[in-house]
């Protein structure tokens, strides 16, 4: 929550703990005796650097100042985020009727869309005028299952067929100018259809409901050949990825994500049993969509059409803001802003090499065996350039090597990792017939603080952190989860105590909030007497008690997972995962503060302090290890399932 971080960098956390407890500075960090159980000896320590408290004593727990004022005064997160924003100076304003009538709209929007796709999805099955789109379809091996999961359709030859039909199931002029799917005549007199005579492709949200659509002319002579609905309330293609709520829970066993460029390429991909394949909206790939996908996994392919990755110079990459994030992305044809892009999400992202003349559509229709290999043999993108440009470049002459060396080298530059970019190295000093020694003195040119300089962003790591908070972090993928498969929380606990762990657990939580609306969700799953008691009612019940915590619950029911996507034994599992997920992180940053508390012990130390913290290190790293060797063991099993299931498939 954007108020929660606001309150957090008003409040100074060791100003405001003092009120409560006297602290005494010891280095870096400030300690006194702990507010929560009774102690002589001060175990209570507050670490300003990461506005966070830590009670290394019988409490061993530990927070910020939202979990600190809530534990000290016995309040729940609404009232400590009164108390708190007072405090900070900062305005809680309850939601505006301008918010509430826009969320008022977003519904009626949707169920809009969603009559709109029935009536086309209608027309495509039954409609005479439909005949030619059926032999469209036909032509390009589309089954009648895929035209059903997809609820594709047809949109008539005609000026007001969807109005005429909308408007006669209460939904009014503006309501479809709104969404989209009518446009007014020039000089605002009257309005008709956008879409006519079109095969209509449903566009949903990761949640599945529709948002927009996709057109394709059924008329050679009508352009554009692909027409998608304007950016509305609901549709923003920047931030929308096809096929995402049909992929999302492929892609998240799988873990990895296969990137193409149309619609027709994702039915065909689907339609092979290949159903972690996702498309952008016709445009260069954005950050918002990887972000998005970053949710899912970290391991993404890109199978660009031949004539589009033929050639490294018509690469279609991400080249990012250099300043803040309220700067616009301004996608560019080379590959170099794909390599910063790569190493800022912190992703495995490689490029599939297509065969010449080919698009995944034609692929998937007429050799659909061969996609896993090309898939399999998909190179990091340094390589990719490396190998692609090779094959336009004559290495014979010493020009054109120099000229392939200084092309590839800044890409090299940008790898972060040593021993990727010593490989990277050894690669390119093979291809050009070069000593590695040459190269690696001229990447160290390269890197010099001069040339440095010039591509210096200084608001990295400041980007890095919003765009952390604007997604769902692993905190809020584990209640997500909870949220849309509430059976499997029981069935998880049960897995959890089976390898000698508690159940998932408020604590587990580092947000005040995530840990608030915890609780609600657990009583909720684990305390249904029946599936009748439904999230829409959980929602309501959070609403009449806070209206906050009522906010968050919206947002992550918009953002998360979507219901009934995964079985309930494959949902345990993951809610498994991240708890083991969330305990490794919290015991990581339990260690750094224990090692950093050993930093600041005087080497003549006579009171003992650093015995204690050396065995609390320890300890903790038993933990740890524990925590891992679990963790390892519940990754492998999976993986293991997953290669049984494709031995299936393939048999």
């Amino acid at each position: 929550m954007q108020i929660v971080e606001e309150i957090k960098d008003r409040i100074d956390i060791v100003d405001f703990i003092s009120s409560y407890v006297p602290l005494k500075k010891a280095g870096r960090t400030y300690k006194g005796l702990c507010p929560f159980h009774a102690e002589k000896t001060p175990s209570f320590v507050v670490f300003p650097h990461t506005q966070t408290w830590h009670c290394f004593g019988a409490c061993g727990t530990g927070g910020d100042i939202f979990s600190f004022l809530m534990r000290r005064e016995g309040l729940d997160f609404s009232e400590a985020l009164r108390r708190l924003a007072e405090r900070a100076g900062v305005v809680l304003e309850p939601p505006s009727p301008r918010v509430e009538a826009n969320e008022q709209k977003r519904s009626r929007l949707i169920e809009m869309h969603a009559a709109a796709a029935q009536y086309y999805h209608n027309l495509l099955c039954h409609a005479a005028e439909a005949e030619e789109a059926r032999n469209y379809l036909a032509q390009r091996k589309i089954s009648s299952e895929t035209i059903r999961l997809f609820q594709l359709g047809y949109a008539l030859n005609a000026w007001e067929g969807l109005k005429t039909f909308l408007l006669g199931r209460g939904y009014s002029e503006q309501e479809l100018i709104e969404g989209g799917l009518i446009v007014k005549k020039e000089g605002g007199e009257g309005t008709y259809d956008r879409f006519r005579n079109r095969l209509m492709i449903p566009i949903r949200n990761i949640k599945g409901q529709v948002i927009a659509f996709g057109a394709r002319a059924l008329n050679p002579n009508d352009v554009p050949k692909y027409l998608n609905s304007p950016q509305t309330l609901l549709f923003d293609k920047g931030h929308t990825l096809f096929g995402i709520d049909a992929a999302a829970p492929t892609i998240r066993q799988a873990d990895q994500v296969v990137l193409v460029e149309g619609y027709m390429d994702v039915l065909s991909a689907h339609q092979a049993g290949y159903t972690d394949v996702v498309a952008g909206m016709g445009t260069a790939l954005t950050e918002a969509q990887l972000q998005q996908l970053k949710r899912l996994t970290r391991h993404f392919v890109l199978a660009l059409d031949a004539d589009t990755a033929g050639a490294a110079a018509t690469l279609r990459g991400i080249e990012t803001a250099r300043g803040s994030l309220e700067r616009s992305l301004q996608p560019v044809v080379t590959s170099h802003g794909l390599i910063r892009f790569e190493g800022r999400l912190d992703v495995d992202i490689r490029i599939a090499a297509l065969p010449a003349g080919q698009d995944p559509d034609d692929i998937l229709r007429e050799s659909p065996d061969s996609w896993p290999r090309i898939i399999a043999d998909a190179l990091p993108v340094v390589s990719f350039v490396m190998k692609t440009m090779a094959s336009q470049t004559d290495l014979s002459t010493a020009r054109e090597k120099n000229q392939l060396v200084r092309q590839v080298l800044p890409l090299i530059r940008e790898v972060n990792n040593e021993i990727e970019r010593s490989h990277y190295i050894s690669e390119l000093a093979q291809l050009v017939k070069v000593n590695e020694r040459v190269l690696l003195s001229e990447l160290q040119r390269l890197s010099a603080p001069s040339a440095r300089a010039a591509a210096a962003t200084p608001s990295v790591a400041a980007e890095g952190k919003d765009r952390e908070r604007q997604g769902l972090g692993a905190e809020e993928y584990l209640l997500a989860l909870v949220m849309y498969h509430p059976d499997a929380l029981a069935l998880a606990n049960e897995q959890l105590a089976a390898i000698g762990f508690s159940g998932l657990l408020p604590d587990d939580f580092q947000q005040s909030e995530n840990r608030s609306l915890f609780s609600c969700l657990s009583s909720w799953a684990l305390q249904r007497t029946s599936a009748g008691d439904t999230l829409e009612e959980l929602g309501q019940r959070i609403g009449q008690t806070d209206k906050l915590l009522h906010k968050h619950f919206g947002f992550l029911r918009e953002q998360g997972a979507q219901p009934g996507t995964i079985s309930t034994q494959l949902a345990a599992e993951e809610m498994v995962k991240g708890t083991l997920r969330l305990r490794i992180r919290c015991i990581q940053a339990e260690i750094a503060n224990l090692r950093l508390l050993l930093d600041e012990v005087p080497l003549e130390d006579t009171s003992g302090e650093q015995r204690v913290y050396s065995r609390l290190v320890d300890a903790t790293k038993r933990k740890l290890q524990a925590l891992e060797r679990a963790y390892d063991r519940c990754t492998l099993t999976g993986r293991r399932r997953e290669e049984a299931a494709r031995q299936r498939v393939a048999l």
